[in-house]
């Protein structure tokens, strides 16, 4: 027998543990056996006007909780190997494409030793990255493919459990610098001035300008992921409630601060513990049984706004890794926020028969596929919740040698430009703000903004 536990609350990764029920055993098995990529591809279902591929798996990458294509098509992937229990050794993974067939051919260590690392950004010619309690940026000088540059742009975040640090920096369309707070306590600095004032924040989200400036608090609190709308509306989630939009900007409301505002976000999925369809095994939970096919562990929140599924557009998706499953939501709008409905009748996007596959997070593509990080774990939980006993006759680390980055396309194939833009001129930059998937539309707003081209 198998058994769920349930995290509390906090910034999660993810939230749920498959472990053996093995009264007597001493030998620390998993749950099941794992599967190869190739077996894996046959556990999934989807729309049938879809199909799923492997971009890339164990042993180009392992553990992976992140990833972003940076302005020339590369893939820089974050890899949590260090979880649950260190020791501190997360990566971060360059992963190239070179020859264009939709699948990852090179794979070069970027950085690694660090504690942690959940998030990750292109940023100036490298990326930023979260790894509590330092933002760093990270740059590769020489062209060797690692890198040399390593500064810490902001510090002070609180490195506390894995499932509950700061994650997700994202770059807005308003030229801020996003991030998740998940559960920060104490007071934010820049990296370079050891005296300078702290920010203090709890239960916020946070921002800063390019120039590392103006760094402050926005409404609502984000555990994993947070995601944008064409417009710029703001949507984030917690473990058992999947999305939730900020309504009231917090810099409106700090005008006034006599103004007692009881609640800033709407609960536009229908709040806690929705019900989810999955098509594993259903497994017996140690906490909260009651939970038991309803999100329990939502990460990973995406607003599709590519090219290469048009009906998607739009439409919210957020990973589910307990219930191996990928979830779909409409957005209708009503008044000043939304209402989140599924898109489906007792039935989910995308989902495994195989209780390994761990979908923890969700990128779009320059190609407009929707790309679906598996960290493919047999335990998904931390210690912190499993009890003593039970840790004794398991493997806390099984499936810490794999992982898996799947991309979903159209059924009768997507083939798309591929991105060269570290040279592009301004005016061709500009150009691109026209284009239908959103990921070239930032990416040259990002490149004018790190240029301050202003041109």
């Amino acid at each position: 027998m198998l058994v769920h536990s349930r995290c509390g609350i906090g910034f999660v990764i993810l939230l749920a543990v498959l472990v053996p029920c093995l009264v007597g055993e001493s030998v620390k098995e998993p749950p099941r056996s794992p599967l190869a990529p190739a077996d894996a591809l046959k556990t999934f279902k989807l729309p049938d006007d879809l199909r799923i591929e492997l971009f890339a798996a164990e042993p180009d990458v392992i553990d992976p909780v992140a990833m972003a294509f940076d302005e020339n098509g590369r893939v820089f992937v974050v890899e949590m190997n260090d979880y649950p229990l260190g020791p501190m050794k997360g990566r971060i993974k360059l992963l190239e494409d070179t020859d264009g067939d939709g699948r990852a051919d090179r794979s070069t260590v970027f950085a690694e030793g660090l504690p942690y690392p959940n998030g990750v950004m292109p940023w100036k010619g490298g990326v930023l990255v979260s790894a509590a309690p330092d933002l760093l940026y990270l740059k590769d000088a020489d062209g060797d493919g690692t890198a040399d540059v390593r500064q810490v742009v902001f510090t002070g975040f609180t490195p506390a459990n894995p499932q509950h640090r700061f994650n997700s920096p994202t770059f807005g369309i308003d030229n801020w610098i996003y991030g998740a707070d998940g559960e920060t306590n104490a007071g934010i600095r820049p990296g370079d001035k050891p005296d300078a004032q702290r920010v203090f924040f709890r239960g916020s989200d946070f921002r800063f300008r390019p120039d590392y400036s103006g760094f402050e608090t926005v409404s609502g609190r984000s555990q994993f992921a947070l995601a944008f709308d064409d417009w710029g509306n703001r949507f984030i989630n917690n473990n058992s409630i999947h999305i939730r939009h900020p309504v009231l900007p917090q810099h409106y409301l700090k005008r006034n601060p006599n103004l007692a505002v009881p609640d800033v976000i709407d609960e536009i999925g229908g709040g806690r513990s929705i019900r989810v369809y999955p098509i594993s095994k259903l497994e017996e939970r140690f906490n909260d049984p009651f939970a038991a096919g309803h999100f329990t562990s939502a990460c990973g929140l995406l607003i599709y706004r590519g090219d290469a599924l048009p009906l998607l557009r739009g439409n919210a998706f957020v990973c589910e890794p307990v219930h191996n499953l990928v979830h779909r939501d409409l957005l209708i709008p009503r008044g000043v926020s939304f209402v989140a409905q599924s898109a489906y009748d007792q039935a989910e996007f995308l989902a495994s028969t195989d209780n390994w596959f761990r979908p923890v997070n969700l990128c779009v593509g320059p190609d407009g596929a929707l790309y679906v990080v598996d960290m493919y774990r047999a335990v998904i939980e931390h210690p912190q919740w499993i009890p003593l006993d039970v840790q004794k006759r398991i493997n806390l680390r099984a499936g810490d040698d794999r992982g898996r980055i799947y991309r979903i396309v159209p059924k009768e194939g997507w083939k798309a430009a591929r991105p060269r833009l570290g040279e592009a001129k301004a005016a061709d930059l500009v150009a691109l703000f026209e284009h239908a998937n959103a990921w070239w539309r930032l990416t040259a707003q990002r490149l004018l903004v790190e240029r301050q081209d202003r041109t």
